[in-house]
Parts: C-alpha cells; sequence; structure tokens
C-alpha cells in the first residue's frame, strides 16, 4: 500500500447494536398515532453527529441476517440467552430503514451472516483501496478491526458519549493489539455474546497471557511456561472451548460483498426530504433544525426554498503561457466581480502550496493560471497584482482567509470579498464547523460541477488539457454566490457574513504570518521547573498514598482514592474502575490532600507536554517564529478558535501558565506586545440586551458590578463595605445568569446550600427583574424558532430545545440563555480586529494583530508606534457598537505576553 487515500473516507454504520443502545438509553417515545420511535430517534441523531464530525465522502449500514451456521456448531451456546426483541423495538427498525433511505446511505447485508462481518470484510475492501475508514458501533467486539486505516467509534454511554478507539487507544485500554482481541475474549469469554470462555479466566489474566505469549496458539503450544500451574491446567482442559470461542470472535473478512464506490458515494439529503421525514416521525426538534442551510426559515417561519438549476459545465481553459494568461488576467480585473479558488483549494496558505488559480467572470467561463507562471513572469505577476488593487474586481472566493494568505505570497492583497462560499454556508449551518467546497455549494446552482479529488490537480499541470475540473470550482463559486446571498439576506444574516466574517479573513491570514519569537532559553528553563515540581509533586502524591503507583491509570488511582483511601465514589464502580477525572477530583481537593495534589501533578505535566515540550518543535524554520491556525467557524456561537498549536487555551490564572506567556516574544525585534481585553462584556451585553436600568446605570457608573449585585440583592446599607464572601457569591450569580446556571449549579460554585441557592437566585430576579425577563424571552424564542440570535443576527440553532430528555434539554435551554450574549461578544471582538487592523494600515505605522484571545486582541508593534497603536486599538474596540452601556478596555503594554503593563 501506499498511504492512506487522504481524499477519501468511508463511515461504516452497525446499525442493530446502535438502533439497541439507543433503545435502551432514551425513554419511550411515541407519535400522536401512537408508533414507538425513540430508538429511530436516538439512531438519527447519532447518525447526524457522526456524519457532520466525520464528513465522510462514502458511506453504508450493514445489517444483521442471521447467525453463521458455523458458529453454532462451535459453540452452540452462542447468543442463546439473549431476550426476545421488546415489541416496542420490533416496529422501529422499518423506521431506521426510513432514515437510511432519507440520506441516501445504501444497506449491506448478506443472508445468514452477522453485521459484524459485512463490516470487516467492507473494511478490508476499504483498506484495498487505501481508503481512510470508520466504523460507528455499540460493540467492542470490533474494535479488532482498529488498524492504521481504520478507526472505531462507540457508543459508552447513551447516545451522546462516543469513544474513540485506533490501534493506540486498543492498547492503552487491553494492552493488547487490535487482532490480538479475539484471541483475549476467547480466554475471558463475553456474557453478552454468551461465550464461557475458560472458567477461572478473567480479563486481566487473559490480557496478561496473550500479551506474554502473542496468541492463543503459541500459548496453548507453550502451557509448560505458564505459571502457576492451576492456570495451565485449566487451559489444558479447556484448549478446545478456548479455541472455539477465539473462532467465533473473529470476524470474517471474506464475505462475497461486491464494492460499489459510486452508489456508496455520500450525498446530503435534501432538506425537503429531511422536512417529510421529521414531519413523518414527529420529530418536532429535528424540524426546526431544518432552518439551515438551504430550506431556511426566514423571519416569518415560512420556508425559504433556493433556485436550483442543473450544472452544465462551460468551457475551462489552460491559460499556461504568458500571452494567455496576459489575456486572462486583464479580461479579469475589468469585471465587476471574479471568482478565485486556488487549485486545489487549500486549508492552510501557510504550509499548502496550490498548484494554480482558477477564475471565473462569468457562467461556463473560467480559465487556470499555473503558480510557476505567475512566479517566473513579472509580467503575469503585475497583471494578477491589479486583480486584487482598489479598481480591481469583489472576489467572490471559497475560504477567504487562505484566498488571501497565499495570493499575498505573490504580492497580491486581497481585493473586495464580495463572497466566501465557506463563511456563508457556515453561518446558515453553524454546528457543521469549516464545510469543504462540496458541501458548501450544496442546494446551489454550483452543487454539481464536476469537482475532481485534491489530489488531482497535478494532472492539469503535465500537459494534459481537460475541458472540466478545477475550472468548474470558480465557475459554481458564481453561480452559487447570488443564491446564497439571498438565503443570507432572507436570514438576516446579511450584517454578519459582509460586515464581519468576510472582512475579517484576510486579518486573520495577515495574523497567521506575523506569529510570536519564542524565548528558548526560557523555556528550557521553565522545563528544568515544571519537571522539578512534577516530581516532588509525585512524592508527596506517593508520600499520601501509602505507596508508588502509575499516576496515570485511571484503575491505578481509582483503587488507591476509593479502595484504600476510602474517599466517596462520585460514581459507581465498572470493570475498568472508578471515573477519575478533574471533575471527580476537584471537589475530594476539600476532603483529602492527595485529590489537590492530583490535579497539580495534572496541570503541570499538560502544561510541560503540551506546551513547553511541543512548542519549540512547531517553530517555521522559514520564519524562525511560532505561528498558529485560526479558524473562523470554530464554534457555534461565533468564537475563532486556534490550532497547531492551540494559543488560547494557555492557562492564564496558574503561575506555570503565566511563566510560560514569558517566553511569547514580539516577531519583530525590539518590538512590544500590547494586550487590549474587552471588561466584563458579555455582563455589559446582557445589560443591553435586558435593558434593566439598574444594570445599566452601575455600568454607566463605572461601578465594581459584583460589589453592586451583592448590595442589592443582599441589602447592603448605602456607604458599608461589601463583604468578600457576599461579593464572591453575586459574583457566582452573575456569571451563573450567563450561562443558564440553575441552584444546583450556583450551589456548587459557591458552596450554599440548594436552598440557600434557590433563595439567592429568587433574590437575585426580584431585584433585576429585566433580567429575569431576558432570561425567560431567550428560551421562548429558542423553543419557538429553534434557534436564539445574537445582536447582529447570527444564529444559533438549538435542535434540542424540545428534547423530552431532561439533561438533553437543559443543556440546550442553558445555550439558550448564553449563546445570545457569548454571540454577540464575538462579534463585537471581531469586528474590533477588522477597524484595528483597518487603523493600523490607514496610519501605515509599524503596528499589526498578532492573536485572538477570545475577549483580548494582541498586537505586535514597534515602540515609537505604541501610543498611536493603543489608541487605535482601544477606539477600533469602544466603537463597534453603540450599547446602552459603555464599551471599556484594559490594555496593557509590555516586552513579552507576560511582562505587560498596564498602560496609563
Amino acid at each position: 500500500m501506499n498511504g492512506v487515500n487522504q481524499g477519501e473516507s468511508l463511515l461504516i454504520i452497525d446499525v442493530y447494536a446502535l438502533v439497541y443502545r439507543a433503545f435502551f438509553a432514551l425513554p419511550p417515545l411515541t407519535t400522536s398515532s401512537g408508533r414507538p420511535v425513540n430508538a429511530a430517534y436516538g439512531f438519527q441523531r447519532m447518525l447526524q453527529r457522526v456524519l457532520r464530525e466525520e464528513n465522510p465522502t462514502h458511506v453504508v449500514a450493514c445489517f444483521d441476517a442471521g447467525i453463521p451456521e458455523e458458529r453454532l456448531v462451535a459453540v452452540p451456546a452462542y447468543k442463546a440467552q439473549r431476550p426476545e426483541m421488546p415489541d416496542e423495538l420490533r416496529p422501529q427498525f422499518d423506521t431506521v430503514r426510513r432514515i437510511l433511505d432519507t440520506y441516501g446511505i445504501p444497506v449491506v447485508e448478506v443472508e445468514g451472516e452477522e453485521a459484524d462481518d459485512c463490516i470487516a470484510t467492507i473494511v478490508t475492501l476499504a483498506e484495498q483501496r487505501n481508503l481512510r475508514c470508520t466504523v460507528l458501533s455499540g460493540d467492542l467486539d470490533l474494535l479488532q478491526l482498529a488498524s492504521p486505516h481504520c478507526t472505531v467509534v462507540v457508543t459508552k454511554r447513551g447516545i451522546s458519549d462516543l469513544v474513540r478507539y485506533d490501534e493506540a487507544a486498543v492498547r492503552e485500554r487491553f494492552g493488547l493489539a487490535p487482532a490480538q482481541l479475539p484471541d483475549f475474549r476467547g480466554l475471558k469469554g463475553d456474557p453478552s455474546d454468551n461465550l464461557p470462555g475458560v472458567p477461572g479466566i478473567g480479563e486481566k489474566t487473559a490480557a496478561k497471557l496473550i500479551a506474554q505469549f502473542g496468541s492463543l496458539d503459541n500459548l496453548l503450544a507453550h502451557l509448560d511456561e505458564v505459571s502457576p500451574p492451576r492456570i495451565a491446567d485449566v487451559l489444558r482442559n479447556h484448549a478446545d472451548l478456548a479455541r472455539a470461542c477465539r473462532d467465533v470472535s473473529r470476524a470474517k473478512r471474506t464475505l462475497p460483498i461486491q464494492a460499489d464506490w459510486d452508489a456508496w458515494r455520500y450525498r446530503p439529503p435534501s432538506p425537503e426530504r429531511l422536512a417529510a421525514l421529521y414531519q413523518e416521525l414527529e420529530f418536532k426538534s429535528l424540524l426546526a433544525t431544518i432552518a439551515t442551510p438551504a430550506f431556511a426559515a426566514a423571519g416569518d417561519g415560512e420556508p425559504v426554498e433556493p433556485a436550483t438549476e442543473v450544472f452544465t459545465p462551460g468551457t475551462y481553459r489552460m491559460a499556461d503561457a504568458a500571452d494567455t494568461a496576459l489575456e486572462v488576467l486583464r479580461q479579469a480585473a475589468a469585471q465587476e466581480e471574479l471568482a478565485l479558488v486556488p487549485v486545489p483549494p487549500i486549508t492552510s496558505w501557510r504550509t499548502q502550496t496550490p498548484l494554480g488559480l482558477a477564475l471565473a467572470w462569468r457562467p461556463g467561463e473560467a480559465a487556470i493560471i499555473p503558480a510557476a507562471l505567475v512566479e517566473a513572469h513579472s509580467g503575469v505577476g503585475e497583471a494578477l497584482r491589479l486583480v486584487g488593487g482598489p479598481a480591481g474586481p469583489a472576489w467572490l472566493v471559497f475560504d477567504a482567509k487562505n484566498t488571501a494568505g497565499w495570493l499575498n505570497r505573490h504580492g497580491v492583497l486581497a481585493g473586495r470579498i464580495a463572497f466566501d462560499a465557506m463563511l456563508a454556508a457556515g453561518l446558515l449551518d453553524p454546528a457543521r464547523g469549516e464545510p469543504t467546497l462540496a458541501q458548501a455549494l450544496d442546494k446551489t446552482p454550483g452543487a454539481q460541477a464536476p469537482l475532481p479529488a485534491p489530489d488531482a490537480a497535478r494532472h492539469l499541470f503535465d500537459g494534459q488539457r481537460p475541458d472540466s475540473g478545477w475550472g468548474a470550482a470558480a465557475d459554481a463559486i458564481l453561480r452559487a454566490a447570488p443564491v446564497r446571498l439571498a438565503t443570507i439576506r432572507e436570514l438576516g444574516l446579511e450584517r454578519v457574513l459582509l460586515e464581519i466574517e468576510q472582512p475579517l479573513g484576510p486579518v486573520l491570514a495577515q495574523m497567521e504570518g506575523v506569529g510570536f519569537r519564542l524565548d528558548l532559553a526560557e523555556l528550557d528553563r521553565i522545563r528544568d521547573e515544571l519537571a522539578r515540581d512534577i516530581e516532588e509533586t509525585t512524592r508527596e502524591i506517593y508520600r499520601l498514598a501509602g505507596e508508588e503507583f502509575n499516576l496515570n491509570s485511571p484503575k491505578a488511582l481509582g483503587g488507591i482514592l476509593f479502595d484504600k483511601l476510602g474517599l466517596p465514589a462520585s460514581g459507581r464502580k465498572t470493570k475498568t474502575g472508578y471515573a477519575t477525572g478533574a471533575e471527580i477530583l476537584a471537589p475530594l481537593a476539600h476532603e483529602h490532600p492527595i485529590a489537590a495534589a492530583l490535579l497539580r501533578y495534572r496541570e503541570l505535566s499538560k502544561l510541560k507536554s503540551t506546551y513547553v515540550d511541543a512548542l519549540p518543535a512547531l517553530i517555521d524554520p522559514a520564519t524562525g517564529r511560532l505561528h498558529t491556525t485560526f479558524h473562523q467557524l470554530g464554534a457555534a456561537t461565533g468564537r475563532l478558535s486556534s490550532s497547531d498549536p492551540n494559543l488560547q487555551n494557555i492557562p492564564v490564572r496558574s503561575a506555570a501558565g503565566r511563566a510560560i506567556r514569558r517566553a511569547f516574544l514580539p516577531a519583530g525585534e525590539g518590538h512590544l506586545l500590547l494586550a487590549a481585553d474587552y471588561s466584563q462584556i458579555e455582563l455589559r451585553i446582557v445589560a443591553h440586551l435586558s435593558g434593566d436600568e439598574r444594570f445599566i446605570e452601575a455600568f454607566r457608573r463605572g461601578d465594581d458590578i459584583h460589589a453592586f449585585t451583592a448590595r442589592e440583592v443582599f441589602a447592603v446599607a448605602p456607604g458599608e463595605p461589601v463583604p468578600s464572601e457576599l461579593r464572591r457569591r453575586a459574583k457566582a450569580v452573575n456569571f451563573g445568569i450567563l450561562y443558564g446556571q440553575g441552584e444546583a449549579g450556583l450551589a456548587a460554585a459557591t458552596g450554599m446550600t440548594r436552598a440557600q441557592a434557590r433563595e439567592f437566585i429568587a433574590a437575585y430576579f426580584a431585584r433585576f427583574p429585566n433580567i429575569k425577563a431576558y432570561v425567560e424571552t431567550s428560551l421562548a424564542q429558542a423553543r419557538e424558532r429553534g434557534y436564539v440570535t445574537t445582536l447582529f443576527g447570527r444564529r444559533r440553532y438549538l435542535p434540542d430545545i424540545r428534547s423530552r430528555v431532561h439533561p438533553v434539554r437543559a443543556a440546550a435551554e442553558r445555550m439558550a440563555v448564553n449563546a445570545p450574549a457569548q454571540g454577540t461578544a464575538a462579534d463585537l471582538i471581531k469586528l474590533a480586529m477588522v477597524a484595528a487592523a483597518r487603523a493600523f494600515a490607514t496610519a501605515g505605522i509599524g503596528a499589526q494583530l498578532v492573536l485572538q484571545v477570545h475577549d483580548e486582541l494582541i498586537a505586535d508593534v514597534a515602540p515609537q508606534a505604541a501610543e498611536i497603536a493603543s489608541r487605535a486599538v482601544r477606539e477600533a474596540m469602544t466603537g463597534v457598537a453603540d450599547l446602552a452601556v459603555p464599551l471599556v478596555v484594559d490594555e496593557k503594554l509590555g516586552p513579552t505576553w507576560a511582562d505587560a503593563e498596564p498602560v496609563a
């Protein structure tokens, strides 16, 4: 094999396992006619989620169609203990097939064979094609399929807790390779399938023996080496049973299944088909999601169906001679609008070099200019620069950030971005994240464009002259733009797209290009200090535990904490041990010092491995700097995210986290870092959105808002100081309101009893009735429309807001309260970034934005420009919106990220 085909991926669905899981995980649900649908609903939710997260190019579903005769011969009791299928579940399999049909997902089943064997055979076919695949199941038996080509995703609890297993994860859990799991199962058995295994041999012994001898056959061939002798005798007496259980556990890979890759290619269902399905099954919460992306609800709730037409490819030519390229570029520069697409499309302008640029200015006509020609011919490069000049056309693109970033390398400044297909699709369906070009064009006149696979682009430059191909990408964007923009306007998203997201793309590209210098000597010092702290903390944990153990083993840790030390376990013990996550350890820190020490050990270890050890290796040799990658569609709320590395997640509250920031230096030698942070931005937005006069006046006066809240709720007399404990409680409820926190959450955050928290919330809402009205209005809007909006019109869809499952619905309700404020804050900081970058460019000063961390902007500035840059950033951040309360910005300036001091 030559490696995994990165351009394609296959999702294989183990239908029976998932439907059973959903049936027993969800409470009974029926339609108005009494039709049971809880398992179908749960299956639909899992399918929807995995399709979104995996984004496969091919999908196939497998059903059980009997039990192979040879398995019943080998183990007559195989699956004999399984109870009769519940009457409420049996008819739901037809409903599930209806769901699969709606999604256009083909079904594979082989008479007399189990789904596991169909799945294993298809995985084998995918491996032969070098195709990356994901198996979705509720059955750990399929972990034996994990490989460099195959990942297995299994349900852990309910329908929402999914665990991903690759080879490394299988080894971590079992201490065995995936291929050894049938041998392991042959020894230990499996009660769920009625496999007895070898009497007296449990999971621990089975894993140890297979790891030691490599296989069941080798183990049985060397029983004289097994210790203790008792185990050897048991194995000798039950060798045939072990082999039989092993053979039954092996998934067959050679069923007579013919791969039909064209039929298995996934094409998302139309909103019309989904709407019909959801109406039929009365999935009202899911029906609300049909508001995105193309079957969208306008302001009056009526569906808006986009215009559709068949895509007929036009004439796409290669402009690989200088005179032809110059003619194309002169014609392009004279247009009002121009579609531009790097060939092939890129996901990182810093690390990927496209082979060319496709341009289209009228439907059916496009040209491709090789990048090499732009670099080799100065006249072509100059003509291309005119395309981005002030008098040039408005750009229609896919992914403005990466398009602008790459073209900047050729000296082409981003022109006016009139339409970004990626951002438009992302706003219409914010839960999807960053769509591919094909997904972004879905349900538009460009949807059927014949887009080649990304690796096919190399053929454009080896003498071939295709009459379609990547020229169709630019053509498709050109045709899609009017339809997508019409939908954007219908939904009130025009300002978010045209004034916030599209202008931000080139700004982010510039920020990615600036980056930070790293003080490697400082990182070495921090590394040594962290290593000492980790060693000391480890010794302290061993002392408190009374023994040494593997600190990174949840099973070993659970035994120490809950079995040996007798600390209260918040979850019941399972086969794999106790839960020992941070949410478990944090409350225990008050019970025993070992919990606090463990939390410190984990924090120190993460800082060392994730940042101190990893960051130096990420320095770009070409620039000598550290560069992050920003994602405009990184969160459904509109917030930016960053990756490779994630610089928004360096802890700031701990001394060790702050120390790491000291190693971040401005990219420019002798420059300074200017940090500007919105003060209590989300609370200010809630004050504005709610119209609560008390809150508004407090912000206008410049009061300490938490002390003000405590004074109001607890009736602290004027002139009397507010006790710190009351201020802490007021702060907890102020932020708790933002996140839809109830009495249980407030009690946990403050140490109050639930009764006290209930009284505090009641007193808070009585004192601030408009805040209560804001919360209730947000919930009512979400329940009525299926979404809430920011001040600028950005939508957050909440399909679970009408769920009958309380925890699922409660989570959606918390989002409904928080999303308008958090999303508005995201909109404001993005507007401020655009304004600040424009101000820097207009002033022509030595200042550039370099990072955004939620409510904070960081700029790289020359010392002589610091005062002007500070004023420009402050004006940009405070002037982006006219709210009922002032927007306040705190600024710091210094030689490193950590050493910045407040600006007077």
